[in-house]
């Protein structure tokens, strides 16, 4: 017998764990049985991919307790189980293990902790007319103090979010800038969601974000065009980012999901604010529909997280005219830079979602350079920023600098070999420090940023 930390021998045969995100990107790892644990922790179209692959599966969770629940993941994969393995069987528990039965310490860790919430039952929404749904943002302090609201509430955000937990209660009612907002008809509630307001960050600070010297907590958006897109200016403006929605399933397809947005994009536009945003785990539906909210889509986070398997997907609509021209500049650097991305490190993206992507994010990487590649280019060579991210701006800048002889004299080969390889032809930068003779990783990041230092020195300013 052997064991180590991710790798168990014994008998002949071999016990290894491996990551949901390392699983979908090494498409040729084989098994004779596959064990999920805590399987409600993954979302349902990452179980449902794994349900494909795999002949002999194991899903294995908590579906209810303080490690998070599984009510939702019960409900919604037993109907992907149902359609796709109608010979599926279920085993289930029913000594606890943790607690004796009836033990007073479960029921009063359960209530104060709001693990058995529950959302309206759906027999009460049966015939809803979403003519008599009524959204308004709640007051969170009289929210605390009305637990038939707070248990419907909160119980839905568990039936419709993979990943809910007892942390989430405390943000919801007393996280900083958080509003909550629900639709109700006839005393039940239908829909939810949870935003924060965002951005308005000093310039200092905006540019302290862009050279990835500051990350400020609880501005995720305002930090992303900044440190993703190169947009420091973006940092200032404020917004309303979505945290989550959920609408109770037993109406969801009837439209209530779209009105509760326009509620939202309303109150933010009377609030004077710049942008209305959201970041989730991309999928093809979800990004269909913020699409018809009016969202657009401005980064697709490169690794996939590592507990969802999901790429992270940031969408923005602009309420303002500087949010405006702030929207032009983000969605035409993401128009440019998804194509690269998509020929490099998201290669195995989903080719469904990758044509959505493609799709929503227009024409504008035809257009020619822009205002920002200067900064950004030099923010590069400084070391400020993340390769992968400015991509579509150093593929045409590279080509336009090969195609100057006189500029390409100014690099030595190593320098001008590693801008070749992974700008252009996008190899793994192991393979780029072996073949240059390297020690690794950084020194490779290091001679291309030189590299692009070089070319920058002498490079043409913007018309």
């Amino acid at each position: 017998e052997h064991a180590s930390h991710r790798r168990v021998e014994a008998g002949g045969a071999v016990l290894r764990f491996v990551a949901p995100d390392a699983l979908l990107d090494d498409p040729g790892l084989d098994a004779d049985l596959l064990l999920v644990d805590e399987a409600a922790a993954i979302p349902v179209p990452l179980l449902t991919t794994l349900l494909a692959r795999f002949a002999r599966i194991v899903f294995a969770t908590t579906v209810h307790g303080y490690e998070g629940t599984g009510r939702g993941f019960a409900v919604r994969f037993r109907q992907v189980l149902d359609r796709e393995t109608p010979g599926w069987r279920e085993l289930a528990l029913t000594d606890p293990v943790r607690w004796a039965a009836g033990d007073p310490a479960e029921a009063w860790v359960g209530r104060a902790l709001a693990l058995d919430a529950e959302p309206a039952p759906a027999a009460a929404l049966a015939g809803l007319d979403p003519a008599t749904l009524v959204i308004r943002r709640l007051d969170r302090d009289r929210l605390a103090d009305d637990d038939a609201l707070l248990d419907q509430l909160f119980g839905l955000l568990v039936l419709a979010h993979y990943r809910t937990r007892p942390y989430d209660l405390k943000h919801l009612l007393d996280g900083p800038n958080v509003s909550v907002w629900v639709a109700r008809s006839g005393g039940h509630v239908v829909a939810c969601a949870l935003t924060a307001r965002e951005g308005g960050l000093a310039p200092a600070m905006a540019e302290a974000v862009f050279r990835g010297e500051r990350r400020p907590r609880g501005h995720l958006i305002p930090q992303s065009l900044a440190a993703h897109l190169g947009l420091p200016e973006g940092a200032a403006l404020t917004g309303e980012r979505v945290l989550r929605i959920a609408v109770h399933p037993a109406v969801q397809g009837c439209g209530i999901g779209s009105r509760l947005i326009e509620a939202l994009l309303a109150a933010a536009r009377d609030a004077g604010l710049d942008w209305f945003g959201t970041s989730f785990g991309a999928t093809s539906g979800l990004l269909r529909f913020w699409s018809r909210a009016g969202l657009h889509p401005l980064r697709l986070g490169i690794s996939r997280e590592a507990a969802s398997g999901s790429h992270s997907l940031m969408m923005l609509a602009a309420l303002s005219p500087a949010g405006q021209a702030l929207l032009a500049r983000a969605r035409r650097h993401f128009a440019r830079l998804l194509p690269r991305l998509l020929a490099g490190p998201l290669q195995h993206l989903d080719p469904r979602l990758a044509a959505a992507l493609l799709a929503a994010a227009g024409t504008a990487a035809d257009a020619g350079p822009m205002a920002d590649d200067r900064r950004l280019l030099a923010a590069v060579a400084h070391a400020d920023f993340g390769l992968d991210d400015a991509l579509g701006v150093l593929h045409p800048f590279t080509r336009q600098a090969l195609a100057d002889p006189a500029r390409a004299a100014r690099l030595a080969p190593p320098e001008r070999d590693a801008l070749v390889a992974r700008v252009i032809e996008q190899r793994d930068w192991a393979e780029i420090a072996r073949g240059l003779g390297l020690a690794g990783r950084r020194e490779a990041i290091a001679l291309l940023r030189r590299a692009v230092g070089q070319l920058l020195d002498d490079a043409p300013g913007p018309d």
